[in-house]
């Protein structure tokens, strides 16, 4: 049963088209990533509906980005905005389609905005999130600077409300999100990374202002490991942090007190028995931080429900100023 569910998660953010043993192979074999498959055709996932506006910010960035706003918006009212960022070798539209995201914008009435990163030269969409992960070829993009002016500009659309900008990243898009919020944190309000990893050490984090974050991620993940380590098991990466240290990175920013508390356990993954995601938080924070492992979870997880609205959940409770 897991297995079949998982067949269509493989090609969202994984190093291979495949049911899911098969990156479990692949990621450590050498050179997995140079073997990735081929972004799937735009014919082949469609196009996510646009009720409002693709302008401004988002038909500059390049690829363009999706910006769409709730269908049933009322004149005047303003709404979330959510950045989601895809991992690598996916296409934005993917992952749009994959975790039905217009559908979920539109019940919980928050409009989406969708970059889609650069790609190299086997056409895979990619972020230069850092020395781990995963600017492969070593272009030197600066995507910190792109999606930084892109979150900006598209944030002065009237029916944004600028006390509720959020970030959603996927495995590279995980990093590539908690490298943003070193930049970008006074604007942002909340960050969600699932299978990422905070920043290397000696990399600038300027975070002054209130931020919540929570780490999603799999113990048995097999590209970016719970433990720490390289991404794909390759050599010419940097390592990245264990997922626990990346909730310590954060706390440190954040001025928590204390040391990460468990809390409850919660029903995350319907593929996997019983509650089997710990959540554990810190206390007293510049907002939140908190870090919810998938027991027995790989790399493919917080794609479909409930995850989306157990992360969504978290997100709204946290809004920047705290109302």
């Amino acid at each position: 049963m897991r297995r079949r569910l998982f067949c269509w998660c493989v090609t969202l953010i994984g190093p291979v088209a495949a049911c899911a043993p098969e990156p479990e192979r692949a990621a450590h074999q050498p050179g997995v990533a140079a073997r990735h498959t081929p972004v799937v055709s735009s014919a082949a996932a469609p196009r996510a509906s646009v009720p409002s506006s693709t302008v401004g910010a988002a038909q500059a960035f390049e690829p363009p980005a999706e910006l769409r706003l709730p269908a049933t918006l009322r004149s005047g009212e303003q709404v979330p905005l959510l950045m989601i960022l895809h991992g690598f070798g996916v296409s934005s539209r993917m992952l749009i389609a994959k975790a039905g995201l217009d559908q979920i914008a539109d019940q919980k009435k928050f409009a989406y905005l969708a970059p889609q990163g650069m790609s190299d030269a086997e056409g895979r969409p990619f972020w230069n999130a850092g020395k781990s992960c995963c600017d492969l070829e070593h272009r030197g993009v600066d995507d910190v600077q792109r999606l930084a002016a892109l979150l900006d500009e598209s944030s002065e659309n009237a029916a944004i409300d600028r006390q509720r900008l959020f970030v959603i990243g996927y495995s590279n898009g995980g990093f590539m999100a908690q490298r943003l919020a070193c930049k970008a944190g006074d604007r942002i309000a909340g960050v969600i990374s699932v299978a990422g990893a905070a920043p290397s050490g000696d990399e600038p984090c300027v975070q002054h202002s209130a931020l919540s974050f929570l780490e999603i991620h799999g113990d048995a993940d097999p590209v970016v490991h719970y433990g720490g380590g390289t991404v794909f098991d390759r050599s010419d990466v940097a390592p990245h942090p264990s997922a626990l240290e990346t909730a310590k990175y954060w706390a440190r920013r954040l001025g928590c007190a204390g040391e990460l508390q468990s809390v409850q356990n919660i029903d995350l993954e319907p593929f996997i028995p019983a509650r089997e995601t710990r959540v554990q938080r810190y206390d007293a924070c510049r907002g939140a931080v908190e870090l919810w492992t998938v027991e027995g979870g790989g790399h493919y997880v917080a794609l479909q429900p409930p995850a989306l609205d157990e992360m969504w959940t978290f997100l709204t409770a946290h809004p920047k100023g705290g109302r």
